[in-house]
């Protein structure tokens, strides 16, 4: 009796089972790389990582009066200088922060401020990373603008936000600008995250740019 492999049509069996490997080692590869290839393009939140112990429990009014300590006596620098304010919202299950969620949570706060650009649900935005955000802070220099005194509360600031939020990301809302690029005389700079119970909070403040 023969003890050459069994064939079916031009293929033998043993090549079916090799053809068979290839197939699903391809099929892995294509897989792993899909997945690589999602994983990268996706524009995932900053700082996802978990709070840690002590910030797990603490209640939206704790994580507003630090990020209130920290924000006092600071001044955001363009044409004019505006200080910080806390701002707050309640979420739904809403977990990304996105211009559209600013706008919707955040419209009554901006549009009775008579100082800012408005409506907010019609201006023009762009969006930046906290880490983005920050590293315009790095450096407090003197003679330079901002102030090294503003640069210190501001570089204390955002160390509370990042403490006590997640998610963050930097927005800014102007009556004129274009797609991503934002100008106006009452410019909203929204800096907001989610706290350890699920809402938003941060801070905003008013540039000028003309």
């Amino acid at each position: 009796m023969s003890s050459a492999p069994r064939r079916f049509g031009f293929f033998s069996l043993a090549s079916i089972s090799s053809l068979a490997s290839l197939a699903s080692l391809a099929l892995s590869a294509l897989v792993v790389t899909g997945c690589a290839a999602d994983a990268a393009q996706a524009p995932g939140d900053e700082n996802e990582a978990d709070f840690a112990q002590e910030i797990k429990s603490k209640t939206d009014a704790q994580v507003q009066a630090e990020i209130e300590a920290a924000a006092k006596g600071s001044n955001y620098t363009s044409e004019s200088d505006y200080p910080f304010t806390f701002v707050s919202a309640k979420l739904e299950g809403e977990t990304s922060m996105t211009q559209a969620l600013v706008r919707t949570k955040l419209a009554a706060i901006v549009d009775a401020d008579p100082a800012t650009d408005k409506p907010l649900t019609s201006l023009y935005a762009s969006t930046r990373t906290f880490a983005d955000w920050k590293r315009d802070y790095a450096a407090c220099v003197p003679d330079q603008s901002p102030d090294p005194a503003d640069c210190a509360i501001i570089n204390k600031m955002d160390a509370v936000l990042d403490k006590n939020l997640r998610g963050i990301k930097v927005f800014y809302f102007g009556k004129n600008g274009s797609r991503g690029h934002v100008d106006g005389i009452g410019v909203s700079v929204i800096i907001v995250g989610r706290t350890p119970s699920g809402n938003l909070a941060g801070v905003r403040t008013i540039a000028i740019w003309t």
